[in-house]
């Protein structure tokens, strides 16, 4: 009784407490990452709010959670409680005009973390926030990976495994991954289709980094790595671990991640994805790695 009283409150008096104005200019968002995919996932703490945004106040939205469903009855503002189990949860969300999935990634505790995991050598984030930016803030948690859920995918490309830090050690593994990384990441796919260029295999040479991985490998302790928002990719097909010819020149060499940058940088310098904009370097072929580009959704625009 009290549950299904706090849901009408949050649908009849809570829609003016938040923006009704998304990054992208979208009708349906969930937590500001707009729905313009079949498929995006959500990391959130246990009990955090979660909140599903439309433009339109005449939209009808349903959210299905579990057995039950949740229906908006015209408001632009659905808002629901993140369970208090870690773990996947997984929403079909329906409009007049679009249905999407949704997955809500409830993460662990770090805390908990450090306490019940042994053989997870986490390190140590910064004491101090750099610059007091708070994309630098110490994460509060992190997503239980096992064996089992570590092949869930969460969105059309990418699955929950292509972003575990590259450091040795059993399951359960521990990840972070921003849901604006998410985003980018299927953005990038797109307007690479959109030049011509097939993506069945975007492949993520490295995505989260532990503190300790970090350090290993001789990276700056404020790489964004460690903060779950960069990714170095490439394009790979054929799977082969080498990026693919992409720009169509008979060739397999920087050229090619060139080519990936600059459909980076025309997404990072679009006023309507100041949100997603962030770093960005391209990488050669060195022998032990194929060529590449890092990605990452920092909020400030630097080259290398």
């Amino acid at each position: 009784m009290i549950y299904r009283l706090f849901l009408i409150l949050l649908l009849l008096g809570f829609t003016q407490l938040f923006p009704q104005k998304f990054p992208q200019n979208d009708k349906i968002s969930v937590n500001g990452i707009p729905l313009d995919f079949p498929m995006l996932s959500i990391a959130v703490m246990p009990g955090d709010s979660i909140r599903l945004l439309t433009e339109q106040a005449e939209t009808e939205i349903l959210l299905s959670i579990g057995d039950s469903v949740l229906q908006s009855n015209g408001h632009s503002m659905l808002a629901w409680v993140a369970p208090v189990k870690p773990g996947i949860y997984e929403h079909a969300i329906r409009t007049n005009s679009s249905a999407n999935i949704i997955k809500v990634v409830v993460m662990k505790n770090m805390d908990e973390i450090k306490k019940s995991s042994s053989h997870f050598i986490m390190g140590n984030y910064p004491s101090k926030t750099f610059r007091n930016l708070p994309e630098y803030a110490n994460p509060e948690g992190m997503i239980e990976v096992t064996e089992e859920n570590q092949e869930t995918f969460l969105s059309t490309h990418f699955r929950l495994k292509d972003f575990l830090t590259r450091q040795q050690g059993g399951f359960p593994k521990y990840v972070i991954v921003s849901p604006k990384l998410i985003y980018k990441l299927e953005l990038i796919i797109r307007r690479l289709e959109e030049k011509g260029v097939k993506v069945e295999n975007m492949a993520v040479l490295s995505g989260y980094r532990t503190p300790y991985y970090n350090g290993s490998i001789g990276n700056g302790r404020n790489s964004r790595h460690v903060y779950g928002d960069a990714a170095d990719i490439y394009v790979d097909n054929n799977n082969d671990q080498r990026m693919d010819d992409i720009n169509g020149d008979g060739k397999i060499n920087v050229e090619d991640a060139r080519f990936l940058s600059v459909i980076i940088d025309e997404i990072d310098k679009d006023p309507r994805n100041k949100w997603l904009s962030g770093g960005m370097g391209v990488y050669r072929n060195n022998g032990s790695h194929s060529e590449f580009v890092h990605t990452d959704t920092r909020g400030t625009i630097i080259r290398w």
